[in-house]
């Protein structure tokens, strides 16, 4: 299991349902929907193309994309975890 936190929550991946994909919708929709991409294939898995801190920052914009199109496109193999707050 991969995971990393965005500014609200944490993002993670199932490195052994990747390891099958050949799409990487993920990598791709990250790459439309944040336009910084800040993920990339390593060694057939995608990891973080920045630091984590980044990702916590906010450079995961938490759009959700990659995610959608992982479920759609890939192995279903992301899950975002956003918790809910009240005001």
């Amino acid at each position: 299991m991969y995971e990393f936190e965005s500014k609200t929550g944490k993002v993670t991946f199932d490195h052994n349902k990747c390891a099958r994909c050949k799409s990487y919708a993920c990598v791709k929709a990250c790459s439309i929907y944040n336009t910084r991409g800040i993920l990339r294939i390593h060694q057939g898995k995608p990891l973080l193309a920045i630091p984590p801190e980044d990702a916590k920052r906010g450079l995961c914009t938490e759009c959700l994309s990659c995610e959608y199109e992982c479920t759609f496109r890939g192995q279903k193999a992301i899950k975002i975890f956003l918790p809910l707050r009240e005001h």
